[in-house]
Order: structure tokens, then C-alpha cells, then sequence
């Protein structure tokens, strides 16, 4: 649809409280969905294995993005859409996508369910608060592993020049400048000057600043704008999109359902996921971020989201062009075990259900720079290896992992890991004896639960 059409429908739709839309359209048309398409879960089986369901979730998600729509947060006001633009939508959605430039341009693709080809690999700092010292260093140290596709999200700057950043501040459009270009330097040190950058500026203006040909982030550069739960848009990312739609950038359209909120439990939750990867092709989505999370964890590897990734990528991966990727934030920190063993866990669900992957950060990263590559690197080796993987062989891996962390959910009492700065040389952007020694112990581990990492 033309996103023209979607900015007037922003302005003229029908007039609605947000709490009616949430609690009336959202969780009502959820709980009732999700019964009659008999979505359900036993609370224990953590990748699914039912394709008949997976095909049902795919109709209620749809049946529910029809009833609801999206709500514009700004203007009070539903943006609806008809069962044929709907199905038009989903018909002509892409099915792959280029980004990047020259020798370093890539190619994201619709994934199947048990697809024997390798994900693409979203990897980087994951918008961690990167400190101005390490910004360059760290997204470095992220671009010259050569597995990773696309430099991810490089980090906030929330200081400039010894100076804490108002967001809306003159100071605000010099850190979204440094943004860009220091990516930019970052993977022309890392030897892909063409390397597909990631960016999330957040607020409006700084997708000018940051934005460059020269000197910035490309047209080829692929810009991400975020969903509010639940089928909510805000003027900025409405702003935001129309911009990058008239430059000419992929879109990265990314969304957080909630496990516990306006969809209730794990049945209602991906109904409201399936209808959230409607709603972001609709708004001009062209490659769709899933981050299953969770409102009591507030993380995306426990149980629940494990379950929940697994379904509503094969909805979408089985009745779908869409490409999809599912970011994955665990409890766990870098420099710990259990972030390996939980990114692992996700990235065996996930990828075997049909999705890309992006990540992998901390659900909550203690201070600046709480990112380690080399473990990037790792996330990235058990995507591939799961490539082609039956979802029957995944799941005894998948348990075997969690059983591994799930009594050490809790963000509070998880492993605090350590900063770049203490996993790495800094002179040669190599690992540690130490942080290498952890990615080889894990890696064994991995080997022996049956992952075929090379």
C-alpha cells in the first residue's frame, strides 16, 4: 500500500481511546482468536512441532489485524485496512532483499521452516550504550568478523565530549552525525567499507544528521523504526518511515510482543505476533524484527518466548513471504556462559522455525560498551550450524540448553559479565586469553549437545 494512503488513514480513521483499542480490539479479538483457532500451549514444549497449528495461528494473526488495525498514538486514531489490501499486501510482500554496496553488498531472503539455507546474520552492538572512546574500536571489532552480514545497530552515544545528550538537543543531531561517520570508519577499518550498517537514530531529526552518502549512513543501509506494543505507531515512526521510504532505504520494521500483556498468555501473544508482522509489511516493512518478549522476565529466552518464536515464525515462514528475523536478549551477560548458552537456545528455535537472526545483547547491559564480538561470532556459528536442522533433532539441544540457565532468569542475580574493554586488546581488537578461552569451553559444550559447529 502506498504510504501515503497510510499517513491520511493516520489523520481521518475512526476516533478511539487507546485503552478501548488495546483492551476492546486487542485482548478481546486475541483471547477469542486464539480459542477459536485452538492455539494453545501445555507450558513445557518449548519449539513447536505442530504445522497444522503453526497454519492456524498464521489465520487468526491475520483475522485479528483485519478486526483491529494499527493504532496512531499521536492522533488517536485507527488506521484500518480491508481484507483485500490485506491479502494484496501478503501477496506482493518481497521476498528478498539487497543492501549494502560492492563487494560487501548482501542479500536477505524469506526463510522456510527447516530451510537448509544459512540465516542472515544481523550482529553488533545492538543499540548497548557505547562509550564516544570505544564507539569506533567495538563496531570494528563487530564488522571484521566476516559471518556477520550486517553491522547491527552500532549503539547510543548518550555522551558527547565529556557531555551527557538531551534527546532533542543540538548536541543530540552532532552525536547522530558521529553516529554515521564513526560507523562508517568503523567498517572501513574493519576492510568492508561497503558493509550493510543497521541504524536506529530513534528520534526523527537525527535521521538527517546521520544520513550521508559520503561521509554517513546509505541509501543501501537498511533503517529500523519500532512497533508499540501492541499494534501501536507513534508520529515518529510514522516521520521516520516516510522519510526512509522516500530516500530509498530497506526498512527494518521491528516489534515486541508482549507474553503477559494485551495478548494475555503464550496462545493469545502470537496470534498478536502473526497480526504485528501484518501490520509491519502493511506500514512499509520490507524485513520484520520479532523480539518475543516477555513482561515478568523482561528478557527473550525463557520458556514462554522460546515457545512463542518458534510458532509464530512457522506461521509466518509457511503462509508468508515475509522475511523475518528474531532479535534475541538474554538474561545473562557478555563474558558469561549462560549468555552463550541462551542465545544458542534462541538461535536453534529460531532458525529452524524459519527466521533470520539478529542480536545478540543482555536484556539489561550493565553500563557502557556490555558487548563482546567474539561472542558475536559465536551466536552467528550456531545460527549457520542450525541451518537445514529438523526441529525434531533442535528441541533435545534446545532443553538440554535450557535446563542449563533456567533457574538464573532473574536479571538481578544473572552472571554481570564484563565490557569490551576487559574482553579485548584494544591495540589489536583480539580477544583476551581469557574471553577466548570461554568461546572455545563453550563452543566444546555446544559441539557435544550436538550442535555441528565446524
Amino acid at each position: 500500500m502506498n504510504f501515503k494512503e497510510i499517513a491520511k488513514r493516520s489523520e481521518t480513521g475512526p476516533l478511539t481511546e487507546a485503552k478501548d483499542f488495546l483492551m476492546k480490539s486487542v485482548a478481546a479479538n486475541a483471547m477469542r482468536l486464539s480459542k477459536e483457532y485452538d492455539i494453545t500451549w501445555d507450558g513445557k514444549t518449548l519449539i513447536n512441532l505442530d504445522d497444522d497449528m503453526a497454519d492456524r495461528c498464521f489465520q487468526a494473526g491475520r483475522e485479528l489485524f483485519i478486526n483491529t488495525g494499527v493504532y496512531s498514538m499521536n492522533s488517536s486514531r485507527v488506521v484500518k485496512f480491508s481484507t483485500s489490501e490485506v491479502d494484496d499486501a501478503l501477496r506482493f510482500t518481497r521476498s528478498q532483499v539487497a543492501m549494502g554496496q560492492g563487494k560487501d553488498q548482501v542479500c536477505i531472503h524469506h526463510r522456510q521452516v527447516e530451510d537448509a539455507r544459512k540465516p542472515f546474520i544481523f550482529c553488533g552492538p545492538f543499540n548497548a550504550n557505547v562509550h564516544e572512546d570505544m564507539f569506533v574500536k567495538l563496531n570494528e571489532a563487530f564488522s571484521q568478523e566476516k559471518i556477520v552480514d550486517c553491522l547491527f545497530f552500532p549503539g547510543y552515544l548518550n555522551e558527547v565530549d565529556g557531555q551527557l545528550i538531551r534527546p532533542t538537543s543540538a548536541l543530540a543531531s552532532r552525536a547522530a552525525i558521529l553516529y554515521g561517520q564513526w560507523a562508517r570508519e568503523a567498517v572501513r577499518r574493519g576492510g568492508r567499507p561497503g558493509m550493510a550498517i543497521a541504524g536506529h537514530a530513534v528520534m526523527a531529526p537525527g535521521e538527517i544528521a546521520c544520513t550521508n552518502e559520503a561521509t554517513g549512513l546509505r541509501s543501501t543501509d537498511p533503517r529500523a523504526m519500532v512497533l508499540i506494543s501492541e499494534l501501536q505507531v507513534d508520529d515518529v515512526t510514522l516521520t521516520r518511515t516516510a522519510y526512509y521510504l522516500a530516500y530509498g532505504c530497506p526498512i527494518y520494521m521491528a516489534f515486541t510482543p508482549l507474553i503477559g500483556g494485551y495478548g494475555g498468555g503464550v496462545p493469545g501473544s502470537s496470534v498478536v505476533a502473526v497480526a504485528s508482522f501484518i501490520a509491519s509489511i502493511m506500514l512499509g516493512g520490507e524485513i520484520v524484527h520479532m523480539g518475543p518478549q516477555h513482561m515478568k522476565y523482561k528478557q527473550q529466552t525463557n520458556l514462554h518466548s522460546l515457545f512463542l518464536a518458534s510458532l509464530a515464525n512457522q506461521a509466518v515462514a509457511r503462509n508468508s513471504n515475509i522475511i523475518a528475523t528474531t532479535s534475541h536478549t538474554t538474561s545473562g551477560r557478555p563474558g558469561s556462559a549462560q549468555y552463550a548458552y541462551e542465545f544458542s537456545a534462541l538461535a536453534l528455535t529460531a532458525v529452524t522455525s524459519g527466521s533470520n537472526v539478529s542480536g545478540p545483547r543482555p536484556a539489561e547491559p550493565l553500563g557502557n560498551n556490555n558487548v563482546s564480538p567474539l561472542m558475536g561470532k559465536l551466536f552467528a556459528e550456531v545460527a549457520h550450524a542450525a541451518a537445514g536442522m529438523s526441529r525434531d533433532k533442535a528441541t533435545p539441544i534446545v532443553e538440554a540448553l535450557y535446563a542449563k540457565y533456567k533457574d538464573n532468569l532473574d536479571l538481578e542475580t544473572a552472571p554481570k559479565g564484563q565490557p569490551f574493554e576487559e574482553l579485548y586488546d584494544l591495540e589489536t581488537l583480539t580477544p583476551t586469553l581469557e574471553h577466548q578461552a570461554l568461546y572455545d569451553q563453550v563452543k566444546e559444550e555446544l559441539v557435544n549437545l550436538g550442535i555441528p559447529l565446524l
